[in-house]
């Protein structure tokens, strides 16, 4: 019985390290998450910014969010995301949603882009707000930018979307928000989302 009883106490500080004076045995604690191809990293961004737990697709205010273009992709089989927060507060949120069906891929593709389309003229208009598609952009790529201006904040917002192979899209949000009233609402991000995108496309 006392062989028994030693295996025992043997056995429970195998298996807790810590509580048997081996703290230098203990995990080590985790590091960033393996970055995910699709994903925007964190050397792209200026001031190399932490990522930060999110996990959810939304839409900015005075986003689209006509004809399929809520910035939720239903059709997809796997999402991940990733959200930073740089100087100053913009934030930066990436996406990759990733597709087994290829046609499903094309159906949601076609109403990101025409719903992007059918938003211009629709949502909010000067002084208090704008809406307008992304110009100069390839043919795998849309987007679009606006601003909204209620009584106590300016919101300036950029997102695209870029098919990526057979099998993803992925897709870039960059929204700074500030309470001064009297700030420029298109004044540049610090962040490009079509490059982001595209960027996150090639990968």
């Amino acid at each position: 019985m006392r062989r028994a009883a030693g295996s025992v106490v043997l056995l429970t500080c195998g298996v807790m390290l810590a509580g048997c004076g081996h703290d230098e045995a203990a995990a080590p604690p985790l590091g960033p998450p393996a970055p995910v191809a699709g994903l925007v990293k964190s050397s792209d961004l200026p001031g190399a910014p932490g990522q930060e737990a999110w996990d959810v697709d939304g839409v900015p205010p005075n986003g689209c969010t006509l004809g399929g273009a809520t910035g939720r992709q239903e059709h997809a089989d796997q999402a991940n995301f990733v959200q930073y927060t740089l100087v100053g507060g913009t934030l930066v949120k990436s996406f990759v949603y990733t597709y087994q069906d290829a046609a499903l891929l094309t159906r949601d593709w076609n109403l990101l882009v025409s719903g992007n389309k059918n938003c211009v003229g629709r949502m909010t208009g000067p002084p208090n707000g704008g809406y307008g598609l992304l110009e100069d952009l390839p043919a795998t790529v849309t987007g679009y930018e606006t601003f909204l201006r209620p009584t106590t904040q300016v919101t300036h917002s950029e997102r695209a979307w870029s098919r990526r192979g057979t099998d993803s899209l992925v897709s870039v949000l960059v929204t700074h928000t500030t309470t001064d009233l009297a700030a420029d609402p298109v004044e540049a991000l610090p962040a490009d989302a079509k490059a982001l995108t595209q960027k996150a496309a090639a990968e």
